[in-house]
């Protein structure tokens, strides 16, 4: 297995010629005061270093930070003359970093450990599961799957404060004792508002598609994860392991309805590489949102794109639904070439997530006050900075029959 990663490895990152043009749309090399470790061309550069040593046997230097850092945006692929992908450069490396355990993140190691053990990122309270209080669910082959995306991140919030007060000396050795520990998480409460948020965005999903009378089963409590962290922190070998567990829980439906573009997209175009005899039809919610039941107002949007639905795997809908609700405008970096939030750099590297989500939010705001997104992620990121409407809160407010 390693010796094929080596190989793409050395096949991707040769090909980069230091032109520097990926420079100009990385998110994290502006924000991270310029650091090139933290570019695209130093993740393509440094990859090729690690092919390199790892082919000698000798590891001289700590890259981890360089590959965890990226947000896997894949725009450099975009720009680049000579077609070098260095979201796909990191992706690989992580994977080579988790299989020859150098230079993983602590924090990353304690996050695979509770999902290994738990099913669950982090070990949620009974508030995290308030939101289908009432919510009618029905024995049916289709699933209502969350991923749990939108309650983790009142977590998130929350951690965030803890690393501030603590400082990150005493945080992090917290976190390395959460390593050997994961039941130590369930320590951690989430931020009420956030919940509150979180809550209500749920339930608006769900009166969406109850008001285009889609029938559903919920799992509840027994919801895992699906395992989104493992893949993209290069844990591939557990992520394996890890999803034929949650195959067996959603192998008993044939639809599986996802609310966010990271469930979406996993399950999707990775499971079914994992899983020979892959056969769930996997939708977005979007995608069961009757368009007819929606009126379009005179507001004015400003619409972030997800990354996760640009690239390689192109979702429009998302699109297509709030330009069916008023007056939309995208910033300048949209479509295939969209900024991303900084979210996935939140757990590992939140300085820099807060310094581009800052930047995101403001080539937003100048377009518009009126700011909508349809990925949680993007929604917790981009609020840290002013007012955010999640797609589905601002489809609640635009049903022609609303009760």
């Amino acid at each position: 297995m390693i010796d094929d990663l080596l190989n793409e490895l050395e096949r991707e990152s040769s090909k980069c010629i230091s032109c520097g043009f990926c420079d100009s749309v990385c998110p994290t090399y502006k924000t991270s005061g310029y650091d090139m470790t933290k570019t695209s061309r130093g993740r393509a550069q440094i990859g090729y270093s690690l092919f390199k040593e790892l082919k000698s046997g000798n590891i001289g230097i700590n890259v981890s930070d360089t590959f965890y850092s990226c947000l896997e945006c894949h725009v450099c692929l975009q720009v680049c003359p000579t077609g070098v992908d260095s979201g796909r450069i990191s992706d690989l490396s992580k994977t080579i970093i988790s299989s020859v355990k150098k230079y993983e993140k602590p924090e990353a190691k304690a996050i695979v450990r509770n999902i290994m053990k738990y099913s669950k990122p982090l070990i949620f309270r009974d508030e995290s599961y308030s939101w289908y209080d009432n919510v009618k669910a029905e024995k049916c082959d289709t699933l209502l799957y969350t991923g749990l995306m939108y309650q983790l991140m009142p977590y998130t919030e929350n951690l965030e404060r803890l690393r501030k007060k603590m400082g990150k000396r005493l945080f992090y050795a917290i976190i390395s004792l959460a390593e050997a520990m994961p039941g130590i998480t369930k320590l951690l409460k989430p931020d009420p508002s956030g919940v509150k948020r979180a809550n209500k965005t749920l339930k608006n999903i769900v009166y969406a598609l109850k008001s285009s009378d889609v029938s559903f089963d919920l799992l509840e409590e027994e919801e895992p994860y699906p395992g989104s962290l493992l893949y993209e922190y290069g844990y591939i070998v557990e992520f394996r392991e890890y999803i034929k567990r949650i195959y067996k829980i959603l192998g008993k439906y044939q639809n599986i309805i996802t609310i966010d573009p990271h469930t979406y997209n996993l399950l999707k175009y990775e499971y079914p590489k994992y899983i020979p005899d892959f056969n769930l039809n996997v939708i977005y919610y979007l995608d069961m949102v009757d368009k007819n039941m929606l009126y379009k107002s005179n507001e004015y949007f400003a619409f972030h794109d997800p990354c996760h639905f640009q690239g390689e795997h192109l979702y429009n809908n998302a699109r297509e639904i709030i330009e069916n609700m008023g007056n939309v405008s995208y910033p300048e970096r949209n479509g295939s070439r969209t900024y991303c939030c900084g979210g996935p750099d939140e757990l590992l590297f939140p300085d820099i997530s807060k310094n581009i989500s800052a930047e995101r939010y403001n080539q937003l705001k100048n377009i518009s006050g009126n700011i909508v997104t349809s990925c949680p992620i993007c929604l917790y990121s981009l609020s840290r900075n002013g007012n955010i409407k999640d797609i589905a809160d601002v489809i609640q407010m635009h049903l022609k029959n609303r009760k």
